[in-house]
């Protein structure tokens, strides 16, 4: 009786184990990683909080007021959500010990984070409330060139973060550059299914999808670009070294950093790798379980990429913004001339230079997890989920019947 009810248990979870199969093959997606990005992954807001006591002064009202949903931020469509607190007016206990974290008397005081779907602690900045600092959370030249970019089909925009030793900057511009235009030559995109262009999951023809990596270079020295530059450095929690070494992160589809490679992790095989991670099919339904971080953008993304509206996502609430606040402030400075694999401003693009002329750092700093992938429309989702549980849960009841006779 034992070995039959063990037999009964064995095969029950077996059918249980081919539910989980066939549903997550019902969800595979063929449409390259890039553009199912572009097309369905929303940005995620960037939490910014003004600390202050009392009503704000006039000019200072006004940069918090660019800020909101209203002003400035809601026009450009920027990925920011903002709140203030008032210190004299019963503040949200998570707020206060936030603002506790601050270890300042500095009024007003801006704090900016991650998105909560990050789960990113470390502050982007934080520091007096002024005009520079808003305009360069809003406002950023280079920030625009990428996205026109990846708006106008480039798989990813690489972003070289110059460590301020030219040589070593260079070398790794050089070597990215080479290696782009034969991932341009070598790569193949996946072919996509005639059921998933049936279902809309590409807005464009397939045709027209295309291999396209380009450069740019940003210093760390350019106060236009600081708060871009605070955003990378902060991405991952160990990209801050003495010496500053070079640094590379590819930008795909709306803003989103993939992953930081650093100083001799800038090599042949690690941009192979990130190139393949972000033009293969998709894999993953939801994108929070992917590697990679949103860049603050404001830009209509919507509006210019014309994408098919996924089901409607509530933003999480701003609570837990106290346990953010738990590392030193860190600031930088920023970008330079953006550059392209076939004209980089910098005089790199033409130079061939060995992997060897970069400096030693850690290797890639990379997540454990690196395979991209995308998010299924939920309603087709949804449905081959449900179709796979009721074949699921008939094949088990049939190995159970077919025991017990």
């Amino acid at each position: 009786m034992a070995d039959s009810r063990y037999r009964h248990a064995r095969r029950l979870l077996v059918a249980v184990a081919l539910v989980g199969t066939v549903a997550v093959v019902a969800q595979a997606c063929s449409v390259p990683v890039f553009r199912y990005a572009l097309e369905r992954w929303q940005a995620d807001p960037y939490e910014v909080v003004v600390f202050h006591r009392g009503p704000l002064p006039p000019d200072q009202q006004a940069q918090v007021d660019r800020l909101k949903r209203e002003g400035e931020a809601g026009k450009t469509f920027a990925n920011v959500r903002a709140t203030t607190c008032d210190l004299d007016d019963n503040p949200d206990p998570d707020l206060l010990q936030l603002w506790e974290a601050q270890k300042t008397d500095v009024l007003p005081w801006l704090v900016v984070h991650y998105p909560v779907a990050s789960r990113n602690p470390t502050p982007v900045w934080r520091g007096r409330l002024e005009e520079s600092r808003v305009s360069g959370l809003l406002k950023s030249p280079l920030r625009k060139t990428i996205a026109d970019r990846l708006i106008k089909g480039h798989t990813a925009v690489w972003v070289v973060l110059e460590s301020g030793n030219k040589a070593a900057d260079d070398a790794a511009a050089a070597l990215l550059t080479k290696r782009m235009a034969h991932l341009e030559k070598t790569l193949k995109l996946p072919e996509i299914s005639e059921e998933d262009i049936a279902q809309g999951l590409v807005l464009i023809d397939p045709e027209d999808l295309k291999l396209k990596f380009s450069l740019v270079r940003l210093s760390r020295t350019d106060p236009v670009e600081a708060m871009f530059v605070e955003m990378l450095l902060s991405s991952e929690d160990d990209l801050r070294s003495d010496p500053p070494l070079p640094m590379a992160f590819p930008i795909f589809g709306r803003g989103r950093a993939l992953y930081a490679l650093v100083g001799k992790g800038i090599n042949n095989e690690t941009i192979d790798q990130a190139g393949a991670d972000l033009t293969g099919p998709c894999t993953c339904t939801i994108k929070e379980q992917n590697p990679g971080i949103d860049m603050l953008m404001p830009v209509a993304w919507d509006d210019l990429v014309q994408k098919v509206p996924e089901a409607d996502k509530s933003l999480p609430p701003l609570v837990g913004l106290a346990g953010f606040d738990e590392e030193p402030e860190q600031q930088a400075a920023e970008p330079d001339e953006e550059t392209s694999p076939a004209d980089d401003q910098h005089g790199s693009s033409g130079e061939t230079v060995a992997e060897e002329a970069i400096p030693d750092t850690q290797e890639i700093t990379t997540p454990t997890t690196t395979t991209s992938s995308s998010v299924k429309p939920l309603s087709s989702g949804l449905l081959a989920s449900i179709g796979a549980l009721i074949f699921g849960l008939g094949l088990g009841w049939f190995f159970i019947g077919r025991g017990r006779g």
